[in-house]
Parts: C-alpha cells; structure tokens; sequence
C-alpha cells in the first residue's frame, strides 16, 4: 500500500489503524490520491472496494452556508448524519498498470525499472492504466454498493489500484462546516466455484 503524501506501509492486511486520508478544510476542487497494492497467494480471486461505516456530520453555520440555504446547519450540537459532505464527494478509481502491458514491480512501490509508471499514484493517459470508474468518478452511495475490480486477481501477483477522491468545483457552498470519515473496505473472495461473488 502506498499514499499520495510521501508515505509507505509495509506489506501488511490492512485494519483499523492504516489511514488513507486525512484533511481538514476541504474546499471545492480539492483533492488527494492513493496507490493500494493488492496480493493473493494461493489461489485466483475477486475484488471489490467498498465505503462503509460513513458518519456525515453538520456543524454550526457560516454565513454562505446559511445563504444556500441548508435546513439542517445553525444547531449548537453536532449534527450526526446531517452533513452533506457524502452528497458531493467524488471517487476515481484505477488499475494503475503503468507503460508496460501486465504487473512488473512487485512490491516495489511507485514504479520500478522495468516500469517506471506502475503503481505511480497517478492516472497516465496513452499506457495501460485503465480506468475502473467512469471518468468523472462514482459518487459515495456507488461505492457503499461496492465496484469490483476487473477480471480475476492471479496469485503471487501484485495489482496496484489508484483511488482519488474529489469536492467538484461546482459544489456548493452547503458543505461548509461539514465533516465526512468512513471506512474503506477491500474485499477479496476465492473466484473457484463462485462465479458470480457480488450478486446480491
């Protein structure tokens, strides 16, 4: 796993306390990225990344948000699930492959030699980084459902996948104030006699 802000984690499954973002005073057209490498070891498997445990919150008023107007702002106690931070953030997601067509580096982070570009924390247009989401990113209530990542995930081989999160310079200024935390959840299950993992 590797962050967009200079920072590594060691090869490791993920819990609690590994944090992807963390940033205060978002503004419209702000944004962060991070690069999470995927490993099975043993078996061919299914992927899919997922938000949970969402908890939205509203804050007191600023006068522009006051303005919009948002209903649910101007309370001296902290709104829980009042905040609509979750309504306008955005999420890209990639298979951050690089210029050479497979998986070279391993758990090499941020490109290797013999693929500089792979697993760079950045969306390179003319490579082989393919876009999982549409281009103009999947709203939060898409990831609560889950997106699965494309095709099967095949042992001993390492999958960089690109998440970019994003407040569109249209949003409005009813988000002020708000705070959005979450959990990002990766799922992987055994794709052997289980073709269809996601179906509900």
């Amino acid at each position: 796993y590797q962050c967009g802000d200079n920072c590594t984690y060691p090869l490791e499954d993920l819990g609690p306390g590994a944090v992807f973002f963390r940033k205060c005073d978002i503004k419209p057209g702000d944004k962060g990225e991070v690069t999470i490498s995927w490993h099975v070891t043993s078996n061919e498997a299914w992927g899919r990344l997922k938000i949970a445990d969402i908890v939205d919150k509203e804050y007191k008023c600023t006068e522009p948000e006051a303005e919009y107007p948002d209903p649910t702002c101007g309370a001296d106690d902290i709104g829980l699930g009042l905040g609509e931070m979750s309504q306008y953030l955005k999420f890209t997601m990639w298979m951050d492959e690089g210029s050479v067509a497979g998986w070279q580096c391993g758990t090499v982070q941020g490109g290797c030699l013999a693929d500089r570009k792979e697993g760079n924390n950045i969306f390179d247009a003319s490579t082989f980084d393919s876009m999982i989401t549409d281009a103009d990113g999947a709203s939060v209530d898409e990831l609560v459902s889950g997106i699965p990542l494309p095709g099967k995930l095949q042992p001993n081989t390492t999958y960089y996948v690109g998440l970019e999160w994003n407040l569109p310079f249209s949003t409005p200024n009813i988000v002020q104030t708000d705070s959005l935390a979450a959990s990002i959840v990766m799922e992987v299950v055994q794709s052997r006699n289980n073709p269809n993992p996601w179906t509900p």
